[in-house]
């Protein structure tokens, strides 16, 4: 994998490189609320764990915008899910790994991860 491809996926969840920052096998990847450091190490094949790790983003985009945006760059979005959590929905990043993408919600956003998730559990 190219660390142009990641950067394009991430960008496509609003996520900024910043250059200056870039290099080769390292991008810088801004937003809002903070960054993702990429790096792309050396590899001949696919990642054999590709799917044992899946991160989380939240976003205060409606879910329906953010999965058209995934759609129109040429990615394919899991149908939006609505759970007692909150809604989510999940797409592959150019090395197979698993991004879940959460909707804000304002209910839920002064929650602790473990208080959400053991409601969602309920």
């Amino acid at each position: 994998m190219n660390i142009e491809f990641a950067n394009k996926f991430y960008s496509t969840l609003g996520l900024n490189e910043n250059a200056a920052a870039t290099s080769g096998t390292w991008a810088d990847m801004r937003g809002d609320g903070g960054q993702l450091g990429l790096h792309i190490a050396e590899a001949q094949t696919r990642n054999v764990d590709a799917g044992a790790v899946e991160l989380q983003f939240t976003t205060d985009e409606n879910l329906e915008n953010t999965a058209k945006r995934l759609r129109d760059a040429g990615y394919v979005p899991s149908e939006i899910m609505d759970e007692n959590f909150g809604r989510y929905l999940t797409v592959q990043d150019p090395d197979g790994y698993l991004i879940q993408v959460n909707e804000l919600d304002e209910e839920f956003s002064n929650l602790s991860y473990e208080t959400r998730e053991s409601a969602a559990l309920k």
